[in-house]
């Protein structure tokens, strides 16, 4: 069986007609999967060092650093002092790369995350000795988050937040 030019001129237009759709669909289809990994991939590595975060609270019991705070705390010692300093910087540090990733809310999923993110910076913001720390530990950071960190414990200290 031969082709003459006529049919395989039909053919190569067939198949030009059906071949570049599925080809941009196929571009678009591999793009969304790009784009969904990439932001799976903040989620765990935010998620990742919280739980690392979470392990230091344990490790260092005797401060007042974990999620749920301590109803009564002594006065700290000057190393104790130091060490929640620390703490804190680590825990400003997860917090400025949530504010990096999601604050920007241009979907969906991230307007999801960063509205779980923001309740935890004020939930924090309302704790004396987070509240006391961070303005300054926050400097070492982002300027916009560093500004963002001291507008939302000022409005948790007068109650607005």
């Amino acid at each position: 069986m031969t082709l003459d030019a006529n049919t395989l001129d039909s053919l190569v237009k067939i198949s030009q007609l059906i071949g570049i759709p599925v080809g941009i669909a196929v571009y678009g289809l591999n793009k969304r999967r790009e784009r969904l990994d990439r932001e799976y991939g903040t989620y765990n590595a935010l998620d990742e060092k919280y739980g690392d975060y979470l392990k230091l609270c344990l490790d260092h019991d005797d401060l007042d650093v974990a999620d749920v705070p301590k109803e009564h705390m002594d006065p700290l010692s000057p190393e104790q002092q130091r060490r929640e300093l620390i703490m804190f910087s680590i825990l400003i540090s997860i917090m400025e790369r949530a504010y990096l990733m999601y604050q920007d809310e241009s979907d969906a999923v991230r307007r999801s995350q960063w509205e779980g993110w923001r309740a935890y910076i004020v939930d924090w913001s309302r704790r004396p000795n987070f509240a006391r720390a961070a303005p300054t530990l926050s400097e070492q950071f982002d300027r916009r988050f560093s500004k963002y960190l001291r507008d939302v414990i000022k409005t948790s200290a007068t109650g607005a937040a």
